[in-house]
């Protein structure tokens, strides 16, 4: 019975290690300073990221923060998908 909870424990919880985390850039060594003018709200910066990620080319909607990425819904030949983008670069992190 244990055996069996457990193994029901590892399916729910391996969809949730497949999400990307981006809590630093990607890319190696980096030193961050981070200046902050004025409050800004999750939305805001998510309309923020949204608006780059559309000046970039590509289709966002949707636009969320979530791990530390910015996820988005993404029209991709007629397809949606959802995409996750390192907030500093905006460069797409695959999700394994």
């Amino acid at each position: 019975m244990r055996a069996l909870l457990a193994l029901a424990v590892i399916a729910l919880a391996g969809p949730a290690f497949a999400a990307p985390w981006c809590h630093a850039p990607r890319g190696g060594n980096a030193i961050i300073l981070e200046i902050e003018i004025g409050k800004f709200t999750e939305t805001e910066k998510a309309q923020f990221y949204e608006m780059r990620l559309r000046q970039l080319g590509i289709d966002a909607r949707n636009t969320t923060l979530w791990n530390g990425c910015v996820q988005s819904i993404v029209r991709e030949n007629g397809r949606i998908v959802m995409r996750f983008y390192d907030p500093w670069t905006l460069e797409e992190i695959p999700v394994d």
